[in-house]
């Protein structure tokens, strides 16, 4: 079941990723924050949060965006080993994380930076680089990167 359920989100992702006219190379924040503006502004109206990862080659050229979860009106649930399965079996050096805000408000939370640093040692001993985390506001556009944040 787990294997067709990755199938269909990886057919999804494949859609996107096929539709970008190249693949995006995201070395800096800025252009990490553009390409999720971007993404997320391809995937608007959400009323609940999703949760999604970039897989990035070793030049750091987008492979595929993977819809991990989607959550509640606030929160997602967010389990590293669906986190790096899509970047395991891409042969990926690096992730992106990303999700948004319906409520618009881009400020991290709590929760927010506390996944992000679990996901960041879980990608330590996989040796995957989590390069940051994007929060995207629903309905205002705005983008945020964790790591700037800090």
């Amino acid at each position: 079941m787990n294997e067709l359920r990755y199938a269909s989100v990886k057919a999804i992702s494949l859609v996107y990723q096929s539709s970008l006219r190249e693949r995006p190379c995201l070395t800096s924040t800025d252009e990490s924050k553009a390409f999720f503006q971007r993404y997320w502004g391809d995937h608007p109206g959400h009323d609940q949060e999703r949760f999604v990862v970039a897989c990035l080659d070793t030049k750091h050229r987008v492979q595929c965006v993977v819809l991990i979860t989607v959550g509640t009106l606030d929160a997602s649930l967010v389990h590293p080993r669906e986190v790096f399965k899509p970047a395991l079996l891409e042969g990926s050096s690096a992730i992106i994380l990303s999700h948004n805000h319906p409520s618009g408000n881009t400020e991290p939370s709590r929760e927010d930076i506390q996944v992000t640093d679990t996901l960041t040692e879980a990608g330590k001993l996989l040796g995957i680089n989590v390069l940051d985390h994007i929060i995207y506001g629903d309905g205002t556009s705005d983008v945020r990167s964790i790591r700037e944040s800090r």
